[in-house]
């Protein structure tokens, strides 16, 4: 017999004791079976096994965890040929000193570092950051020259494009604002005196020193790309990313 069924028992021979204004003390007390639950599988607890195969061997700045949500706040350049064919050109370029050079995917101006959201506060995160750049003008997005940087922790190595001087002024101005939103959050502001760039090749490790005497070569051949394809693009909205989800907001 299950244990609901010795449950239903008892409560009707206890509704039959109160019928018959029995004392309480004559009531039968049946003990309920103890159900046996070796048999039934138990699911176990999310896990999360990190593989460095899968992202090129790079490595987290922070662990995965269930709930956090890993975002970002950053300006998408339109023109993804312009992007490619440089690439292209720069990857043959490096790879004659290394082979071990990647094409960044997804490539973009980042307007804050990456930081963790919790699930509840992804709506009234977006909904102020909709706010606070809705009254952001317009303005052109245009690069200047080839930098190279390292990630904080100095395990990777990035080759980038450094936006032009108008639209650095453009852009600070913008991440202030976003500045703005992160603290109310308490969420950690973006660098004190950034330098907005578009990443497209990385490697693993510090190779800054080894690229300090190859620079000037990569930077001729960028004049030569932008002398080819040189135009400027009108930014209009900026994007958000938080884990898989995506976000615009449009400017006025």
């Amino acid at each position: 017999m299950s244990a609901l069924s010795y449950l239903c028992e008892y409560e009707s021979n206890s509704e039959d004791s109160d019928c018959d204004n029995k004392n309480t003390s004559d009531v039968k007390k049946i003990k309920l079976h103890v159900p046996d639950l070796s048999d039934i599988v138990v699911a176990p607890r999310d896990t999360y096994k990190d593989n460095p195969e899968v992202h090129g061997y790079r490595i987290r700045s922070f662990p995965h965890e269930r709930g956090n949500w890993a975002s970002f706040v950053y300006v998408k350049y339109p023109d993804v040929e312009f992007f490619n064919i440089l690439i292209d050109k720069l990857q043959k370029e490096l790879c004659c000193i290394e082979e071990s050079w990647q094409p960044c995917e997804d490539i973009h101006i980042s307007l804050s570092k990456t930081f963790i959201l919790k699930y509840h506060l992804i709506t009234p995160f977006t909904s102020s950051l909709q706010k606070i750049v809705s009254d952001t003008d317009c303005f052109d997005l245009a690069f200047d020259a080839l930098k190279v940087y390292c990630n904080e922790e100095k395990t990777r190595t990035f080759v980038a494009l450094e936006v032009d001087y108008f639209c650095n002024k453009h852009l600070t101005k913008l991440s202030q604002k976003i500045d703005e939103v992160l603290k109310e959050y308490k969420l950690p502001k973006f660098h004190d005196s950034p330098s907005f760039h578009a990443s497209l090749l990385w490697i693993n490790g510090n190779k800054k020193t080894e690229l300090k005497n190859n620079l000037e070569n990569l930077n001729i051949i960028l004049k030569q790309h932008l002398h080819e394809y040189s135009k400027t693009t009108c930014i209009s909205r900026v994007n958000c990313k938080i884990g898989n989800k995506y976000f615009q907001y449009s400017f006025q």
